[in-house]
């Protein structure tokens, strides 16, 4: 076979490798649109997600173990991103009662954020147990504060594409590729 020949092969079988994997990236449903508050007290429209992929993840500022370690994860994750415009990551706080913007911000400081790219968000209960409990299944407010360790990925149309945990050792890095294969989908 001649190095052309196999280069050709090789470039083929790169190329509908990254198709695959996105093909093969579950459907978890789409994210309507949403409104929040940010950190620094500014009103969030989800519609500036639109293009972009995101991973979310749910927090609350007064959680004793879980959310420290999951927002340290989710700061390593920002500084391999910087620069990166299609990507946006975005913390969810649980506590909406605690978790005003002044906390938030006092809260993703620790963290170097909030950034261009990382944006702490809290709401009314109402909006938080809609976004958390009824689209993302991964906490609630209503009742009693319970979230996941998980991060979602979510694509440039808004659908939930993948749960990733933030404990295991494949998690991250399982997510970081299935996002770099997203940001080359149309």
């Amino acid at each position: 076979m001649s190095k052309q020949v196999l280069f050709a092969a090789f470039a083929f079988l790169s190329l509908t490798a990254c198709v695959h994997s996105v093909s093969n990236l579950p459907e978890y449903g789409k994210v309507p649109e949403f409104t929040m508050t940010d950190s620094t007290g500014q009103v969030f429209h989800s519609h500036v997600l639109a293009g972009k992929v995101w991973i979310a993840d749910f927090i609350y500022t007064n959680c004793p173990a879980e959310c420290p370690m999951m927002t340290s994860k989710m700061h390593s994750i920002a500084k391999q991103l910087i620069g990166l415009q299609d990507v946006q990551l975005v913390s969810i706080s649980v506590d909406p009662a605690r978790d005003t913007p002044p906390v938030l911000q006092e809260f993703a400081r620790r963290y170097d954020a909030p950034t261009e790219q990382w944006t702490f968000l809290t709401g009314t209960p109402e909006t938080i147990h809609q976004v958390a409990f009824l689209t993302f299944h991964v906490g609630d407010v209503i009742g009693k504060i319970e979230h996941s360790t998980k991060f979602v990925l979510v694509d440039k149309r808004g659908h939930i594409r993948g749960y990733y945990s933030s404990f295991s050792a494949d998690g991250i890095p399982t997510m970081l590729k299935d996002m770099n294969a997203l940001r080359s989908e149309n």
